[in-house]
């Protein structure tokens, strides 16, 4: 039908014969006897909309749900989660993250990603199956004061990142040096100057990994002040490691 032939629900024409004069009279297109439009086939926005019968007023969008039987993996449908440090196949996390939020987009059961809000971690289920966590956020695997002979236990196997972060204390100064996992000896070295700018000063620490994955021995820490000869480092020379994504 035409603009001029628009009709209510009882097939009544209902506005003036000219499109402005419709324009002008538009109140005319609402039955204001009820609480509903009186046009076929539009409901009213005065009872409320409906989403699949439930009312939209009725629907809380703040609802945190809990981890199903405490296990992320769980999970299968879309949501807003909360878990805890004592929650099953939680991923590695800081330890300011131990306890936060989770949100779930989910395709279907066998399909779908989370992401732990303040890590920033993301842990994917595709096809049925619970792939790695990925984060680009440095995550503690060991914290102390190593010394030479030290064996570090780290709180993660270290194939389960691109690279490590150590933090070096030597008399050189604190210094962060990252290095590529895919080394089974991680050599970290530090290099300055000497105070007047005449000689060329470096330190350097050899760590080895264990059989396990999941440890580290400090084996050697050495400095050199410019001379021909370097010094051992007895001293504490390491206090953190961190992996990366």
């Amino acid at each position: 039908m035409s603009i001029k032939e628009l009709q209510d629900a009882t097939g009544t024409v209902i506005h003036p014969m000219t499109e402005t004069n419709a324009i002008v009279d538009a109140d005319k297109l609402v039955n204001t006897t009820s609480t509903q439009n009186n046009i076929a086939g539009i409901k009213n926005f005065v009872d409320g909309i409906s989403i699949k019968g439930v009312p939209l007023s009725n629907i809380n969008f703040g609802k945190i749900n809990s981890v199903p039987n405490d296990n992320i993996y769980e999970i299968n449908q879309s949501g807003l989660y909360y878990y805890y440090s004592k929650t099953t196949n939680r991923p590695l996390m800081d330890i300011s993250y131990l306890n936060g939020y989770i949100v779930a987009s989910f395709k279907d059961i066998n399909n779908g990603i989370l992401l732990f809000i303040g890590g920033l971690t993301t842990m994917e289920k595709f096809q049925g199956e619970w792939r790695k966590a990925e984060t680009n956020t440095a995550m503690d695997l060991w914290s102390g004061g190593a010394k030479v002979g030290d064996t570090l236990k780290l709180a993660a196997d270290v194939n389960n990142f691109d690279r490590l972060r150590f933090k070096l204390t030597t008399p050189l100064g604190n210094d962060y040096v990252e290095r590529s996992t895919n080394k089974s000896t991680f050599w970290l070295t530090q290099v300055g100057l000497s105070g007047d700018g005449g000689a060329i000063r470096a330190a350097e620490l050899t760590l080895d990994r264990m059989d396990d994955q999941n440890a580290m021995k400090l084996s050697k820490a050495l400095i050199n002040n410019g001379s021909s000869k370097a010094d051992n480092l007895s001293d504490v020379v390491l206090t953190k490691v961190e992996g990366l994504k």
